[in-house]
């Protein structure tokens, strides 16, 4: 009996050491990309729910951050904390580590407490607990306590009236306001980049398709030609291993293209190479039969075939600039992955339709904020675009003007 006392003894040191270092860990892992912030509007500034936004001044924009809290209470629910998650990536990122966190509550008259000094060192304390939950939070995550400061406002500055349980929610509240040390403020830039027709640059689009998983269960195998041989030629009738259904007349235009090649290993979008064209002859018995009408580069028996519908959406008339801030990551030349970009090269974004970005959406490219011998070097307008293909996570953006060379470290905003 002892012998198991002391097993399960044993085993509760191990499990309680290993819970508290699970307790005390923090998250030393850099989100990979900035995150998508809308503009500070009425509707968003007026809401009973936590939100983050961008400000837009003269100047430096600014980023605010406010955090909603129940009666009495300073525990952070799970909206306000994705709400955080969103603040802490921007830090990250940009570097930004020091910052103050105001605390408010809600002026509430009470008849079990008639001494006004009580009253007001009830809306401190629970204005100062709630600004250390959000301190907490951040410091857990990863950030440095010690450059974030508090302040407990209790009532004072209230952003609605203290009327009614409704307007009283909306001043139960912390706020955070940091700078947008994204981009340095280019005098008239934006006012200088002017509306494009794409239609005007499909000459320079790359022969690259972004693919979501349900377009990647739509494309079909070739396994095999009339001819029977393994390199394909113009005129070539192909073989592939999928029926697709007959559409209106039956001329039906397919691409030929490559093996889709994942793009990242945390979610399922792909990467296709357009090597040529087919057109539909006519389907049996499961398979597809089509003639080779184009080849770019040399095609073989395993390639694969795509419609050209499932790939080829069609663009806005003219490009346009989105009213939302989405920032993304220039991951490579889609054509060149080794060289520099400039422009009429396509780049590769890590942000698609899941973010908010949109066809014929304008992007400005920039080099962003870093250091050389501890000194800061502002970020740099490198150029801008529109974005001509996307998946759910990814986009391919032309670049239409560029005034340095774009590379990996590049980055690429809808709103500076």
């Amino acid at each position: 009996m002892k012998k198991y006392q002391c097993l399960l003894a044993s085993l509760a040191i191990v499990f309680f050491l290993s819970g508290c270092n699970t307790l005390g860990k923090k998250k030393e892992e850099t989100p990979s990309s900035l995150p998508t912030l809308e503009p500070c509007s009425e509707n968003l500034l007026n809401a009973n729910q936590s939100f983050i936004c961008i400000k837009e001044q003269k100047g430096t924009d600014l980023i605010e951050t406010n955090i909603k809290f129940g009666t009495n209470s300073f525990t952070l629910n799970q909206q306000a904390k994705e709400v955080l998650d969103k603040l802490y990536a921007y830090l990250k990122i940009t570097g930004n580590s020091g910052f103050t966190i105001r605390g408010y509550s809600g002026k509430i008259d009470s008849k079990l407490i008639q001494d006004p000094e009580l009253l007001v060192d009830h809306d401190i304390r629970l204005s100062k607990n709630r600004a250390i939950s959000v301190r907490d939070y951040f410091a857990d995550e990863g950030l440095d306590a010690e450059n974030i400061s508090i302040k407990a406002l209790g009532y004072q500055d209230p952003i609605a009236p203290n009327d009614s349980n409704a307007h009283r929610a909306l001043n139960q509240r912390v706020e955070i306001t940091v700078k947008n040390r994204l981009l340095e403020q280019i005098d008239n830039i934006e006012s200088h980049l002017k509306h494009v027709k794409p239609a005007n640059y499909a000459k320079f689009f790359s022969n690259v398709f972004l693919l979501n998983t349900e377009q990647v269960d739509d494309i079909a195998q070739i396994y095999d030609s009339q001819e029977k041989k393994p390199t394909l030629s113009v005129n070539f009738k192909i073989f592939a291993n999928k029926q697709y259904p007959i559409k209106g007349d039956g001329e039906q235009s397919f691409n030929i293209i490559s093996k889709p090649k994942p793009l990242e290993s945390f979610n399922s979008d792909t990467k296709v190479y357009k090597i040529g064209t087919a057109k539909y002859d006519y389907t049996f018995k499961g398979i597809t039969a089509l003639t080779i009408t184009n080849l770019s580069r040399e095609a073989n028996v395993g390639d694969f075939v795509v419609p050209n519908d499932l790939v080829s959406k069609p663009l806005p008339e003219n490009s346009f600039r989105m009213t939302s801030k989405i920032t993304a990551n220039v991951l490579e030349d889609v054509m060149n992955t080794n060289t520099f970009s400039a422009s009429y090269n396509s780049v590769l974004l890590n942000k698609g339709a899941s973010s908010g970005l949109k066809l014929g959406a304008e992007v400005i490219i920039y080099e962003p904020e870093s250091r050389t011998d501890g000194f800061p070097i502002p970020p740099k307008y490198a150029g801008y675009g529109f974005v001509y293909r996307q998946s759910d996570n990814y986009s391919v953006a032309l670049i239409i003007n560029s005034v340095r060379e774009i590379s990996k470290n590049s980055m690429a905003t809808t709103i500076l």
